[in-house]
């Protein structure tokens, strides 16, 4: 049988296999493609960050306690609100990043 990892430390796998999977900017610099991923990607972690500060934020009573169960369920639906936020480029970030990241590599 199979050990479990932790959860802290399987969330932690996790993301360093997505961090793996986001182009590297100086190989990107002539890859308009990867430069235009890389902001959105990152534009897609700002906005998952805001929306973890905001739930810490929220006031929440502690009649109910959530259990793992979901706060890793809340946590990985936030993450795909920020992507879908994201590729929707509603926001702006991705595209203003990408413009600005791409004048700075002609100079």
């Amino acid at each position: 049988m199979k050990a479990q990892m932790p959860l802290p430390l399987s969330r932690l796998t996790l993301y360093m296999d997505q961090l793996n999977e986001v182009p590297d900017l100086r190989r990107a610099k002539d890859d308009d493609a990867g430069l235009r991923k890389a902001s959105n990607e990152f534009e897609a972690i700002f906005i998952q960050q805001m929306l973890k500060t905001m739930r810490n934020s929220s006031l929440e009573s502690d009649f109910v306690k959530k259990s793992e169960g979901e706060k890793l369920f809340r946590s990985m639906l936030d993450e795909q609100y920020a992507i879908i936020s994201a590729k929707s480029g509603r926001l702006g970030l991705g595209e203003m990043i990408y413009e600005q990241l791409k004048s700075n590599i002609k100079k």
